[in-house]
């Protein structure tokens, strides 16, 4: 080093540092939203309780839990506690009777969008998707597949 010549620190991790900073900083920010609560209290009463603008909820529906349980050797339906038991003949799925079934369940329970294909581990493949299918070509939009 020259007793003349002044060495620039290297500033490229620092501005590689900041721009990170930054983005992150604009990121956040941009998705931050501040919630404001809205109350109407009367001018001429403020001791008195507010008055709520927005309806109250809709009391919860009865909803009916539906089930169907894959066994190696049965299909299960549930219908809460209620159980129907179709067996398997030749390792293969009574497809007409539990898709009657399901399509009385569909024309009983109208409202009812979801239901629940549980599974044992020893079924195969091949079973599950055969239910799926069955499930969906019976107008049963939302299953959940549990595998346990």
């Amino acid at each position: 080093m020259s007793a003349g010549s002044s060495e620039e620190p290297n500033l490229t991790p620092f501005i590689d540092l900041f721009s990170v900073l930054v983005c992150f900083l604009l990121m956040t920010a941009a998705w931050l939203q501040l919630e404001a609560l809205q109350i109407n209290i009367d001018p001429s009463n403020p001791d008195a309780p507010a008055q709520s603008q927005e309806p109250p909820p809709p009391p919860p529906l009865n909803q009916v839990k539906l089930s169907v349980k894959l066994y190696a050797d049965k299909v299960v339906l549930s219908e809460n506690q209620a159980e129907k038991a179709f067996p398997n003949s030749n390792n293969q799925i009574d497809r007409a009777r539990v898709s009657q079934a399901l399509l009385d369940w569909r024309t009983k329970f109208t409202e009812q969008k979801d239901i629940v294909l549980n599974s044992e581990k020893d079924v195969k493949y091949g079973s599950l998707i055969s239910m799926y299918d069955i499930l969906i070509s019976s107008k049963w939009p939302d299953v959940a597949i549990n595998p346990n």
